[in-house]
């Protein structure tokens, strides 16, 4: 699963997608190879992830790489004087695949952010032959980094499963994103998973706001683009 660009909620996203899987019999697994930003008293995405979806795998496996700056994971590597390792995400991953129906792997950034030195994340994504789920917002602005997103994975031949839709700030009062939603599904002639409403506090107020986030996705959309795969 990529974002179009940080910030777009992609954790939630994720978390939302692996309690669908699970709540319809699938063994839904999740990961989130490279976190940035972790600071003192600030729950770690992943450790959010691991709560909604529990798993009996070491955390290490989870989020093999979990990194203190607000960064692109190069630079946040770089600040701790490390170098990442993809074969060690590589091997977390068939590990995790081995043990799960399906996976729902969280990217960092958008496609083009850089993980080391001349690797990308779409680099990653191409490497372990994943299709994509993109998580736009719904708003102003989203057409364009969402076409370019899409524009990438194609040049790359990346299968795209579709796009979830999302409000991570609450929108204004007069904002109305179906003409954005419309234009790009008509653009890029992919599949709608789903819009998900703001949710007010998320992810503290997980418990409150689940089911109608859950409500929010087509899960017969999401189960017949991706079959039995794996998704990025």
């Amino acid at each position: 699963m990529t974002g179009t660009d940080t910030a777009v909620g992609k954790t939630i996203a994720t978390g939302v997608l692996a309690v669908c899987l699970r709540a319809h019999g699938f063994n839904a697994g999740v990961m989130k190879p490279i976190e940035t930003g972790i600071g003192v008293g600030i729950q770690p995405d992943s450790d959010w992830l691991i709560s909604v979806a529990p798993s009996a795998v070491p955390r290490e496996m989870i989020a093999p790489y979990r990194l203190q700056a607000p960064a692109a994971p190069l630079i946040a590597a770089e600040a701790e004087d490390l170098l990442i390792d993809v074969q060690r995400i590589v091997s977390a991953y068939e590990a995790l695949a081995s043990q799960h129906d399906c996976m729902l792997i969280e990217g960092v950034g958008g496609v083009m952010v850089p993980l080391a030195p001349g690797f990308l994340l779409i680099d990653l994504i191409h490497q372990l032959r994943l299709p994509v789920l993109i998580v736009a917002r719904s708003g102003l602005g989203s057409i364009n980094h969402t076409l370019l997103t899409v524009e990438c994975l194609r040049r790359r031949d990346i299968p795209i499963v579709g796009v979830l839709f999302n409000n991570p700030t609450a929108p204004p009062d007069n904002a109305d994103g179906h003409d954005t939603i419309r234009t790009i599904l008509q653009w890029t002639g992919l599949r709608l998973i789903g819009e998900l409403p703001y949710g007010h506090g998320l992810p503290q107020t997980w418990d409150r706001e689940r089911s109608r986030l859950m409500a929010h996705i087509d899960i017969q959309a999401l189960l017949e683009s991706v079959g039995f795969r794996t998704m990025a």
